[in-house]
C-alpha cells in the first residue's frame, strides 16, 4: 500500500515519516537548508513476511502545489497530518480539497506535535479537525495522537496503517485494464541506463515488455523494474515502480510523461464531470483560464461549460476541458483544477469523455446524451447506455475506458450484438432498422411507382447512416429486397419507365453497344442532343440499371461492359494486366482503357498493384 501524507507546510510530515520508517525524505540541499519539502519524497517500511507500506512525502507550501499534486493517486491511502498546536489551517484543508478530488476513498488523519501541546489545546485541535473533515472521505477516518520526538502513538499509527494494507490487499483488482504508469522522476543510472520511477494506474507490466511514452511516441523496452524500492519481475496498479528502459534518453522522459501499454492519441479536449469546491470564492464562468493536473502532468486551459453560464460554488454539471498540452488521461480518471487568477483550488472533476462525431456543437442534445452515458459508474451500464443510443464504435470504446483486448470482449458478451466495420449495435435495434428500411422502401414504390428503387442515402434519419447500406445488403441477401444498379426496391417490383427515357434508351442504345463508348461530349455531338439534357437522360437510365456510369462523363450498355469485364479476367489470368496490354488486346483508347480498369478496382472486381491489375472478385452489374 502507498501512503500519501498530505497537510500543510511544518505541520511534521516529514518527520513523521522519519520516525516511522528511519528514512528522510528532504533529500535535496535546499530542502535541508529550508527546513521545508520541496519536492516529493519516498520511503518504505518493510515486514519480515515481505509486505511492504510506500510513503509519499508531498509539499506542504502553496508555492509547490504542483509537486504536491504530482504525489496523490486515486489507488493510495491518504494520512492528514495535522499540527497540534496550529489545527487545520489552509493548506490543510487545500490538500484535503486535492485528496478528496483526486479520487482518494480511504485514510486517516495523524494529528502531531501533541507533546508541545497542552492536552487541552489537543482535544481543541481534534474538534477542529473533525469539524473540517465534514461531508469529504476522511468525515468517519479515525484521528491519531502522535509525536515523532517522544514516539507516542507511533505504534497505534502502524498498526492502523498495515491493517488497511491488508484490507486493500484483499480488496485489491491489480492488472486490470491497459497499463499506464505517470512518470515522476527520471535519472540515468551508472552501469544500467535510463530509469524512471512512477506509480502504475492501471494494468500490469513485467520484465522486457514492449511499452509507448506518451506524448513522445517513442516505444521503449523494460530491462528491468523495482516495486516499492525492491527487485521485483513485475508490477501492477496502485505500485511505486521503477522501470530501467531501453530505447529512450534521458532528455525525452521525465515528470509529466507516461508509459503506456497501447499508444495513446494526443488528446486536448476531455468532457468531465465538474464539481465546484463549496469554498470557491466565485462562481465559475464559461471559458474559465485553469491549471489542470493530472497525476504528474500540468496544463493550462479553459473550462467550457455545457448546460449553463455559469456554476456555482457547491455545483456539479458537465463542462469541456480545452487543454494546451495533450493529456494522457482515460475515462475516469481524476482530474484537479486551480483557477489561474485567484491561485487556488476550485475543484476538479471526473473524466467522462463521449464518443459523438467532434462536428457537433459543444451542447447539441445528441452530445449530451453521450455524456450522460459515460456518468455511469458500472461499466455494463455505461456500454449499455451506449448501445441504447445507437452503433459504437469500439476501437474508441476500447481506448476512451482503457480495455485490454479480454476485457473489452467480456465486457460486450453480456449483450446480444451485431458487429459491422469495427463497430457494434444491439441486435434489437438492428432487427428495427431493418423493419423500418423494408416499409419505407414499401411506401417509396407506391408513391413513386416509376422510380426505380431508393438510394441508401434516401433512407430515414432513424436509421444510422453508417448502418443503412449494410441492412439494405443484408435484405438483398436475404431476399427481402433486390438490387438493380444502385437502387434498391422490392423484388416483385418493375418500375413504370417514362416514354421519354425510353426513348432516348432506344435512340442511343446503339451508340453505348461498344467496346470503347463515346462520351458524354461525342453522344451530345453525333445525336444532336442538348448536353445538360442528355446527361439528366442518361443519369436516369443508371439508376434505373438500364445503363452503367463508369466515369463522369461515359456510359456503358451493361451487358458490353460484363463482356469487357470477361476479356479483362481472360488476360489478367495469364499474367498481370497493363494498361497497355489491355489496350493493345482489345483496341480500346488509352484514355478509356484507363478509365474502365479504375472502375473495375472501384468495383472491387480488380486490384492495382503498381502498374498491372489482377482480378480479385466479380463484377456486380446487372
Amino acid at each position: 500500500m502507498i501512503v500519501t501524507l498530505a497537510g500543510h507546510v511544518d505541520h511534521g510530515k516529514t518527520s513523521l515519516i522519519k520516525a516511522l520508517t528511519g528514512v528522510d525524505t528532504d533529500v535535496l540541499a535546499e530542502e535541508r537548508r529550508r527546513g521545508l519539502t520541496i519536492d516529493l519524497g519516498f520511503a518504505y517500511q518493510r515486514r519480515a513476511g515481505g509486505e511492504v507500506l510506500g510513503f509519499v512525502d508531498v509539499p506542504g507550501h502553496h508555492r509547490f502545489i504542483h509537486n504536491m499534486v504530482a504525489g496523490v493517486a486515486a489507488m493510495q491511502y491518504a494520512l492528514l497530518v495535522v499540527d497540534a498546536g496550529d489545527g487545520p489551517m489552509p493548506q490543510t484543508r487545500e490538500h484535503l480539497q486535492i485528496l478528496s478530488l483526486s479520487g482518494l476513498s480511504q485514510g486517516l488523519v495523524a494529528l502531531t506535535k501533541c507533546d508541545r501541546a497542552p492536552a487541552q489545546r489537543v482535544a481543541a485541535a481534534e474538534a477542529e479537525v473533525r469539524s473540517c473533515l465534514r461531508g469529504t472521505f476522511l468525515e468517519d477516518g479515525r484521528i491519531l495522537r502522535t509525536s515523532a520526538v517522544t514516539g507516542a502513538g507511533l505504534a497505534e499509527l502502524r498498526q492502523a496503517l498495515w491493517s488497511a494494507a491488508g484490507r486493500l490487499a484483499a480488496n485489491a483488482a491489480a492488472g486490470q485494464g491497459q497499463f499506464r504508469l505517470a512518470v515522476d522522476r527520471a535519472f540515468n543510472v551508472q552501469g544500467a541506463g535510463l530509469v524512471v520511477t512512477g506509480t502504475v494506474h492501471a494494468g500490469q507490466v513485467a520484465k522486457d515488455a514492449a511499452l509507448h511514452v506518451f506524448p513522445n511516441g517513442e516505444r521503449v523496452r523494460v530491462r528491468s523494474l523495482r516495486v516499492q524500492d525492491g527487485p521485483a519481475q513485475s508490477a501492477v496498479a496502485g505500485d511505486r515502480a521503477a522501470l530501467n528502459l531501453a530505447g529512450v534518453g534521458l532528455d525525452r522522459m521525465g515528470r509529466g510523461r507516461w508509459l503506456t501499454q497501447m499508444p495513446m492519441p494526443e488528446r486536448r479536449n476531455f468532457i468531465i464531470d465538474l464539481q465546484v469546491h463549496k469554498d470557491c470564492p466565485r462562481p465559475v464562468r464559461h471559458w474559465l483560464p485553469v491549471h489542470v493536473y493530472h497525476a504528474t502532468s500540468h496544463s493550462t486551459a479553459h473550462l467550457a461549460l455545457l448546460r449553463a453560464s455559469k456554476a456555482l460554488p457547491g455545483e456539479r454539471q458537465e463542462a469541456e476541458l480545452v487543454t494546451d498540452a495533450p493529456l494522457c488521461a482515460r475515462h475516469g480518471d481524476h482530474l484537479v483544477l486551480r483557477d489561474q487568477g485567484l491561485d487556488l483550488t476550485l475543484g476538479g472533476g471526473r473524466v467522462l469523455t463521449d464518443l459523438s462525431p467532434s462536428s457537433l456543437r459543444r451542447r447539441h442534445p445528441a452530445r449530451l446524451a453521450a455524456v450522460s452515458a459515460f456518468k455511469q459508474r458500472n461499466r455494463r451500464d455505461l456500454i449499455a447506455a451506449l448501445l441504447n443510443q445507437g452503433p459504437v464504435a469500439l476501437a474508441p470504446l476500447q481506448n476512451t475506458l482503457g480495455l485490454t483486448d479480454p476485457e473489452l470482449a467480456a465486457a460486450l458478451s453480456e449483450f446480444e450484438l451485431v458487429r459491422l466495420d469495427g463497430a457494434a449495435v444491439l441486435k434489437s435495434h438492428w432487427v428495427q432498422w431493418r423493419h423500418r428500411a423494408l416499409e419505407f422502401v414499401r411506401r417509396h414504390q407506391a408513391e413513386n411507382p416509376s422510380a426505380p428503387g431508393i438510394q441508401p442515402n434516401l433512407l430515414p434519419p432513424s436509421i444510422p447512416v453508417r448502418m443503412g447500406l449494410a441492412i439494405l445488403n443484408e435484405l438483398v441477401a436475404d431476399g427481402g429486397l433486390a438490387r438493380t444498379g444502385n437502387a434498391y426496391h422490392l423484388p416483385s417490383h418493375s418500375a413504370v419507365i417514362p416514354k421519354e427515357e425510353q426513348i432516348l434508351f432506344d435512340q442511343l442504345r446503339p451508340c453505348l453497344d461498344r467496346d470503347q463508348a463515346p462520351s458524354l461530349g461525342d453522344l451530345a455531338k453525333e445525336k444532336g442532343l442538348p448536353i445538360n439534357k442528355l446527361q439528366a437522360g442518361l443519369g436516369a437510365l443508371a439508376r434505373r440499371g438500364r445503363l452503367v456510369q463508369v466515369s463522369a462523363k461515359r456510359f456503358y450498355l451493361p451487358e458490353r461492359l460484363r463482356a469487357i469485364a470477361e476479356q479483362v479476367a481472360v488476360l489478367a489470368e495469364q499474367e498481370p494486366l497493363s494498361v497497355r496490354r489491355f489496350r493493345d488486346r482489345t483496341g480500346i483508347g488509352r484514355n478509356v482503357a484507363i478509365e474502365l480498369l479504375e472502375f473495375f478496382d472501384g468495383q472491387g472486381f480488380t486490384k492495382r498493384v503498381g502498374d498491372a491489375r489482377t482480378v480479385v472478385g466479380e463484377l456486380r452489374v446487372r
